[in-house]
């Protein structure tokens, strides 16, 4: 959507300098619009440029960087500084304009005019070369016959479409800008997520990448069941924010939950760890005040620390937590104050028993809550036009065609198309990337996983072989950074 907005703004610059050729009758043109340098300060970029007689349409690649100060430095820097319109009329040879020496296009007389919106700002400068003959006869830059004089007249019909021109002009400076905001947000955004949760950093980035890429190849498909199927630029924009913020409700979960590694949180082990020491302390001071044997007691505090270690790992099976809670639920030591203490209390014994990974069922429902917030976030956002699905279509990434997904059990008529493909994408970036609980899967089983979901009627199976006929897997896409792709 940047490019297309782009190419509007160069639409509308080659609009106006065609418009502006016609009415004076002119062989050639330029624009040069009022833009800021990277010290603030605003220059003349040189920007549209009409060449009929020689065929030339579009600044040159060599010229695409020329800027003139707003000064006498130039004829366009002297218009724009005084904001009035310069006429030459000059002898061939005598004076060429700097952009016609480097074209090797010979300029005889010269109007430049300022572009001046209603409202008094100056938008840019509009050049027209060579003002041609009543004869209609062809024109030939490189005669010498002479041109007729720029006068008065064509100052009055120029000022006659200069104010809507820079309106036009400002309108489109103004879906510049806004483009850039939207932009600048949505990577503020993608700061304020990856700062919660460093471990995922560069995920909302690539899956943008992936879904995106994946409806480019819809596009492009031309069998199957997705072969009517279509987005247009204005969506592949959506789309592409929508994948940036799909995960945002994140900045609303606690920042333990979300960057829990393993089943234990790190205070509740040192917790356990502390009255292991105490138990082992009070121990051997039993040891030395009745001369008991209380080593194999020693040692088996010392064997179930090592154990309970493992056992706090997300990878690890529960049949050995479940080994390693039964036996720190059976440590108990009695002290002198008459207090038993307990290696581990209901609330850790439950973490431990953890079956798979590192959340318990309620931190898995705080994390699914993400989902929510993402929508009741992105609804609050009043999106301009073209973007008025972006809450719709991120908050539905977990949703699953048979209604086993979350946060609303949503079934396939209920989940857009895009939703579906960001769903798969999303999927695969997780499976594929390297977590505290778990290791990157190979992209070969990531694909198996996802194909098996497919099967059980899960997932989308048209989007999904696009995704694999199109190897949008083996696409280098960066795992870090946060500016986005120009669309």
């Amino acid at each position: 959507m940047a490019g297309e907005i782009l190419h509007n703004l160069q639409k509308t610059l080659d609009t106006t300098l065609e418009s502006f050729l016609d009415l004076v009758g002119c062989d050639g043109g330029s624009v040069y619009t009022v833009r800021k340098n990277s010290d603030s300060e605003e220059i003349l970029k040189f920007e549209a440029m009409i060449t009929r007689s020689i065929n030339l349409r579009g600044v040159p690649e060599h010229l695409r960087s020329l800027e003139f100060q707003i000064d006498d430095s130039s004829v366009a820097g002297r218009t724009a500084a005084d904001r009035k319109p310069v006429l030459l009329n000059l002898i061939s040879g005598e004076v060429s304009p700097r952009v016609g020496d480097m074209l090797n296009y010979p300029t005889r007389n010269i109007f430049s005019g300022p572009l001046i919106t209603p409202r008094g700002d100056l938008v840019g400068v509009v050049q027209l070369l060579n003002k041609l003959p009543q004869d209609e006869t062809p024109f030939d830059p490189y005669a010498t016959s002479p041109l007729p004089n720029f006068d008065k007249k064509d100052e009055r019909l120029f000022s006659v479409i200069a104010g809507q021109a820079a309106l036009a002009i400002e309108n489109s400076f103004l879906l510049e800008e806004q483009e850039r905001l939207i932009k600048g947000f949505v990577d503020a955004c993608v700061t304020a997520i990856e700062a919660r949760d460093p471990v995922t950093c560069g995920h909302s980035v690539r899956v943008s990448n992936y879904t995106v890429g994946l409806a480019e190849a819809v596009n492009r498909t031309d069998r199957g069941p997705l072969r009517q199927t279509y987005f247009a630029p204005a969506q592949m924009r959506e789309l592409r924010f929508a994948a940036m913020l799909h995960d945002i409700g994140k900045i609303g979960i606690k920042e333990e939950v979300l960057q829990k590694e393993k089943k234990l949180f790190p205070w509740e082990l040192e917790l356990i760890s502390m009255r292991l020491k105490l138990m082992r302390t009070q121990m051997m001071l039993r040891q030395q005040i009745d001369g008991g044997d209380y080593e194999p007691a020693i040692s088996r505090i010392d064997s179930v620390w090592e154990r309970l270690v493992l056992a706090n790992e997300p990878w690890v099976p529960s049949p050995i937590a479940f080994e390693v809670v039964k036996e720190l639920r059976s440590l108990r030591v009695p002290f002198d104050t008459g207090e038993i203490v307990t290696a581990l209390t209901d609330e850790e014994a439950a973490r431990l028993s953890i079956a798979r990974g590192s959340l318990s069922a309620s931190e898995r429902i705080e994390i699914e809550g993400h989902v929510s917030k993402t929508f009741d976030i992105l609804k609050m956002i009043p999106w301009s036009r073209g973007l008025e699905q972006v809450a719709d279509i991120a908050s539905k990434h977990h949703e699953k065609l048979d209604g086993s997904g979350y946060p609303n059990g949503l079934t396939a008529e209920q989940i857009p198309p895009q939703a579906r493909m960001m769903t798969i994408c999303d999927i695969f970036d997780a499976l594929t990337s390297d977590r505290p609980y778990k290791l990157a899967l190979p992209v070969s089983r990531a694909l198996d996983i996802i194909a098996a979901n497919v099967k059980a009627g899960k997932l989308d199976g048209a989007y999904f072989d696009v995704f694999v006929q199109a190897q949008l897997h083996e696409l280098l896409i960066p795992s870090a950074g946060l500016a986005l792709q120009r669309a």
